[in-house]
């Protein structure tokens, strides 16, 4: 039976080789930084994600059977923490850019700020995600999962405002929190001490203007993504809940739990469509959303020279898995020096002892048979030169040799060679 979608296998592709860009980008050095923690939170529940997704839409392609039930429970609680832990590490992320150009410096000014700022961003990113997606979601959870043809399984929520409160306003809340609070501040800043600002990004080591940029280029393309998705989702919700019935706040533990009654259901992708064109397509829009923002985060930290050498050093680990000996461009072994010639010394440099000025003179070095430690050479001059870890010494020039000297001298000049 053919796929339902008729770009299949473009989106598990895609998603799988997004997760395995994920994979890439915390290895270097900029990302695990501590005050980097967003982006790192980001790409973790985005890999998740992309690859949950990617298999769901391998498995249930052309149909929609119920099956695996503890793998259809684990990746819709994953799916669900994902979503909301995706505009929660946007928040972080801008958070701590406004922090950076306010404050001026990366890291925090003391202790126990630090510990503070540590504990706020590992509960946006981690612990309020389990939360929304383990109890907070079992409350509001209409059905154990749903399966639907070409998507395969996903969560289920009942159509009531406590829903909406405690799962969907996840989507909308924080993004606007870093549109309203945080952005415009990061603005106003750049604008008012663009100098300033500039003149320490720049002399920073631990972030630079390049660098500082691209997170915020990351952080507006997720809010730009997240918050339209969230506010249609919700919207949907309601006109749905209204044209059915009215909207009710919370329609009691046992509507969503019957005894006996509560298990998994499935929809073909004809029930789908009769739904309405618009909600598949707003399925497929949220579902391709994952895959982008990892291209995106890969296309900004992915193509760093530290990526670059990473990647390199990867490729070359799993060849080697199945040896094959790729050719590198780096050598570990240090290549021969040849033969070193000096050509004519410039004149009014070097001074002879006898007229104030020294003839042509040429110095021919062998690299292979040189000994630092004991070799000597001449020097075409007409005096004794030794010549020993790069230092020339001129030896003694009595009156016999130069014929206007009246007593014997030492002198050492020293030269050097490379």
């Amino acid at each position: 039976m053919a796929a339902v979608d008729p770009s299949y296998p473009l989106y598990p592709i895609a998603g799988i080789l997004a997760a395995a860009m994920l994979l890439l980008v915390p290895l270097t050095s900029f990302i695990r930084q501590s005050w980097n923690l967003g982006v790192a939170f980001l790409c973790f529940w985005l890999f998740l994600e992309n690859l949950s997704l990617a298999i769901n839409t391998i498995i249930w392609s052309d149909n929609f059977t119920v099956r695996l039930y503890v793998y259809c429970d684990i990746v819709t609680r994953l799916q669900l923490m994902a979503s909301v832990a995706k505009p929660l590490a946007t928040l972080i992320i801008t958070r701590r850019l406004y922090l950076i150009v306010s404050q001026r410096s990366v890291e925090l000014p003391n202790n126990k700020a630090k510990r503070w700022n540590l504990m706020i961003e590992w509960v946006l990113g981690v612990i309020i995600p389990v939360l929304v997606g383990g109890p907070l979601y079992y409350v509001v959870q209409l059905e154990r999962f749903e399966v639907a043809e070409g998507f395969g399984c996903r969560n289920s929520l009942d159509d009531s405002i406590l829903a909406i409160l405690l799962i969907s306003s996840w989507t909308v809340v924080p993004p606007m929190l870093s549109l309203i609070i945080y952005y415009p501040r990061v603005v106003r800043i750049f604008y008012q001490r663009n100098q300033d600002v500039n003149r320490f990004l720049e002399s920073n080591d631990s972030v630079s203007r390049t660098n500082y940029i691209r997170i915020l280029v990351l952080a507006s393309i997720d809010v730009l993504l997240t918050l339209p998705i969230g506010i249609v989702n919700i919207v949907l919700i309601v006109t749905d809940a209204l044209s059915q019935h009215a909207l009710q706040f919370y329609p009691g533990w046992l509507y969503d739990h019957p005894p006996g009654n509560w298990g998994p259901q499935s929809y073909s992708y004809a029930d789908l469509t009769s739904i309405g064109i618009s909600v598949v397509a707003q399925q497929y829009f949220v579902q391709w959303t994952s895959p982008v923002l990892a291209f995106v985060i890969f296309g900004l930290f992915g193509f760093t020279a530290e990526a670059r050498a990473l990647a390199q050093r990867a490729m070359i680990t799993v060849c080697g898995w199945f040896g094959w000996k790729p050719t590198t461009s780096v050598q570990g072994t240090r290549s021969t020096l040849g033969t070193i010639e000096f050509g004519e010394r410039p004149q009014g440099i070097s001074f002879d002892v006898e007229s104030g000025s020294r003839p042509q003179s040429f110095i021919d070095l062998s690299a292979q048979s040189a000994e630092r430690d004991g070799t000597t050479h001449k020097i075409e001059s007409g005096s004794d030169s030794d010549v020993t870890q790069g230092e020339f010494h001129i030896k003694d020039y009595t009156a016999k040799d130069a014929g206007h000297c009246e007593s014997s001298s030492k002198k050492s000049v020293d030269a050097s060679v490379l």
